[in-house]
């Protein structure tokens, strides 16, 4: 991917979480309250720990990202969260030393919230989904934010923005590289084929079906009278001529 195809800002590339600093009440309440459930499932940890576990629970939820730098989160919302927990206010987050403690604790809020890592599953899907955006004219910068969203939805773990980016950018490319494929081969038809093509695309009156979709058709039985519709129906098809074009 050259510089030039990029479309994120160097912040949007290396700081994909811009932590509020401010915000209103109403907010904070819609974005950090913790359910009953949730107050449950941080208590079964360590109180020292309850509030990291907090954050990040409520972090992922709403970003669909662990919070990196956990130490800069508003006073606001520690105080909110704290209370919540029944802890004392505090302006220092208590993180566990351990790197595998870490990884466990972001393990389980995982497993509890019901989210799933970014794998070649999800990427596939993604890839069509992004191909679906970009054939309703969807410009690559306006598909990085609903791309983030949809996976949110999907409840995946976001992973980095140059990760999405590149794949905007390789599924924008094959679908510039068929939309030229396809004007190419256009303009080497000829009037006459391409009038055939499109009164074949059509339904005819009295039917539902185009011309093509019945072609698609398999004979219901192999009685001769079938058979000898669908010989008339490829026999049309060839007098346009198609058979004869090459690229």
């Amino acid at each position: 991917m050259s510089a030039k195809e990029q479309f994120l800002s160097s912040k949007q590339r290396y700081q994909p979480l811009t932590l509020p600093q401010q915000f209103s009440d109403e907010e904070m309440v819609c974005d950090w309250t913790l359910s009953k459930h949730d107050n449950h499932e941080i208590n079964r940890y360590r109180k020292q720990y309850r509030l990291s576990i907090a954050i990040q629970l409520c972090a992922m939820r709403l970003y669909g990202r662990f919070l990196s730098q956990i130490q800069d989160l508003s006073p606001r919302i520690i105080n909110y969260l704290s209370n919540q927990l029944k802890l004392q206010p505090t302006l220092t987050i208590s993180l566990p030393d351990r790197e595998a403690t870490v990884l466990e604790h972001r393990k389980k809020i995982l497993t509890y919230l019901g989210f799933h890592k970014f794998d070649s599953k999800v990427e596939s899907d993604l890839d069509h989904w992004i191909e679906e955006q970009v054939n309703q004219g969807m410009l690559p910068s306006e598909l990085f934010k609903r791309a983030e969203h949809y996976l949110l939805l999907q409840r995946i773990v976001l992973p980095s923005p140059s990760t999405i980016e590149r794949q905007i950018i390789r599924i924008c490319g094959q679908a510039h590289a068929h939309a030229q494929l396809f004007e190419h081969v256009f303009n080497l038809m000829s009037p006459e084929l391409r009038n055939a093509i499109d009164d074949f695309l059509q339904a005819s009156e009295g039917n539902q079906r185009s011309y093509f979709n019945q072609l698609k058709e398999y004979p219901p039985s192999a009685k001769v009278s079938f058979l000898k519709n669908y010989l008339e129906r490829y026999q049309t098809l060839m007098n346009t001529g198609i058979n004869e074009f090459e690229e």
